[in-house]
């Protein structure tokens, strides 16, 4: 029977059930890992109010990659392969080329050829593809001069052709619209396909142009003027409902996985959210928060850097220690991310409880 209780002991933690790994686990002693330089395969980062300035804040992404740099306000404007034109010109001799005695003008309606040309009596082939509309209708006028008789030209970039933009997705009226001559913006867009279908900071907008593909949560282009980006024609919009959500586990009330109510949510908040901390199983100096973090942000926390990489970025745990007052106001100021995991460590003292209770069993079966 003592043999067997010393096999317990020695046992130990390998043996005994549990909510997950171990505080002592995580923070590898945490002072003996700097003095003895014991790598690790993330950043351990002790959260501060030093920390919460640099990390706490939310981080508003706009779109990977940017596409704002290569779209502009005049993108709508030019004239591109498959546009419909409605060109008219006025003479001002009931004899002239385009004038009868009716009508004192010709309209002439074209559409830009896969080479960019179009057609027009008396001038021939002009290449339009990349034009502006009044460039156009520049050359068209300069084409008749001397045959026809003081001409006045107009050129109208009709609807429905290339200057266009598709939305589609999880949009209440998705479809394909016009690009007006002022440009279209990105919000414009789906103003126009009369809103998401659900609430803005469940939604995750694409824009897709040509091959290249850029992503945003969308509340955060409401937020961020530099996301709400013009577009140009052939743009294709996507939304998408994508509900930002958190996972808890270890000791606390409610483990699972939990959806962001809001557009923002703070840490105090996700804790609340969970029932909080576990009353007779949480160490509440041991709460972690795991999560792919940007490698300049923790840089900046002063955090050694782990050898190994993922591409979603470092992986970094943050350690609050709870059992201060002063972890009240930093969790407050410590925004939560999309698919972040909180895990609260299991106290000593309830590994303690285990092994006692192990060893009765034991020794009741025995006996």
């Amino acid at each position: 029977m003592v043999l067997g209780f010393a096999a317990l002991a020695l046992a130990g933690c390998t043996t005994l059930p549990g909510q997950g790994t171990s505080k002592a686990t995580i923070t590898m002693s945490d002072q003996a890992a700097k003095q003895e330089h014991v790598s690790r395969d993330f950043a351990l980062v002790p959260v501060t109010p030093a920390v919460i300035g640099k990390v706490g804040a939310p981080i508003k992404a706009g779109f990977a990659g940017s596409l704002s740099s290569r779209s502009s306000s005049t993108a709508g404007t030019n004239i591109r392969v498959g546009d419909r034109l409605t060109v008219r010109i006025w003479e001002s001799s009931a004899e002239g080329l385009f004038s009868t005695s009716e009508q004192k003008s010709s309209a002439i309606p074209v559409i830009v050829s896969n080479d960019g040309n179009i057609n027009i009596p008396y001038v021939g082939n002009l290449q339009v593809a990349g034009m502006t509309v009044d460039q156009v209708r520049t050359h068209i006028a300069d084409g008749l001069r001397g045959k026809a008789v003081d001409p006045e030209v107009s050129v109208i970039l009709e609807k429905g052709g290339a200057q266009s933009v598709t939305v589609v997705g999880d949009a209440r009226s998705p479809g394909r619209f016009d690009i007006p001559a002022s440009g279209l913006r990105l919000l414009d867009a789906v103003a126009l396909a009369k809103g998401a279908t659900q609430a803005t900071h469940d939604m995750e907008v694409s824009l897709v142009r040509g091959s290249s593909v850029a992503r945003a949560r969308l509340d955060e282009v409401i937020s961020t003027g530099s996301a709400n980006v013009w577009l140009q024609p052939r743009d294709t919009v996507q939304l998408l409902h994508n509900p930002r959500s958190f996972s808890a586990m270890g000791a606390v009330k409610k483990p699972s996985q939990h959806a962001f109510n809001t557009e923002q949510v703070t840490l105090a908040e996700a804790i609340s959210q969970v029932g909080g901390l576990d009353d007779k199983l949480a160490d509440d100096s041991g709460v972690f928060l795991f999560r792919f973090e940007h490698r300049e942000r923790v840089k900046g926390t002063g955090a050694t850097l782990p050898d190994r990489t993922y591409s979603q970025g470092v992986p970094t745990i943050y350690w609050i220690d709870m059992s201060t007052p002063e972890a009240i106001f930093m969790t407050q100021a410590f925004t939560m991310r999309d698919k972040d995991v909180l895990f609260v460590a299991n106290a000593p003292s309830t590994d303690l409880a285990k092994f006692t209770a192990l060893v009765l069993a034991t020794l009741a079966i025995a006996s």
